[in-house]
């Protein structure tokens, strides 16, 4: 399944239980709740089991405070959801690179965390942890 909203893009790659989102530009709040809202929705029947996130955040602007505030509810729903890792994939994104760990530590989610230059290093590593 794939989608876009707004600076969101998000699929699902069913086979191995992951959700892959990517951010181009500047994102607003109603973006990032939708973002959440879909992945939950995909991600359904994979609660029980567990699932990971990877997010493309290497062409993503970095954030207001109000969508950062956002990006932690986020975390919090996903993790809920049955999410049990994310992957970052971050390559010379600094600052945005900065705000994601932020984040995840705000939202004191208990899944694992990696950071990653690649797609193919973050799957890698979901392989062998999920």
């Amino acid at each position: 399944m794939y989608s876009v909203h707004g600076a969101q893009e998000i699929e699902t790659i069913s086979e191995k239980r992951i959700i892959k989102s990517r951010a181009v530009g500047a994102t607003t709040v109603e973006e990032i709740k939708w973002l959440a809202d879909a992945m939950i929705s995909y991600a359904s029947d994979w609660k029980r089991r567990g699932w990971a996130y990877v997010v493309i955040i290497n062409e993503m602007y970095p954030v207001t405070p109000e969508v950062s505030e956002e990006l932690v509810e986020l975390h919090k729903k996903i993790e809920k959801a049955g999410c049990r890792a994310i992957a970052f994939v971050d390559a010379g994104a600094y600052v945005i690179s900065a705000q994601a760990k932020r984040h995840q530590r705000k939202s004191k989610a208990a899944y694992v965390e990696g950071h990653f230059k690649t797609e193919e290093d973050a799957f890698e590593w979901i392989d062998e942890i999920l």
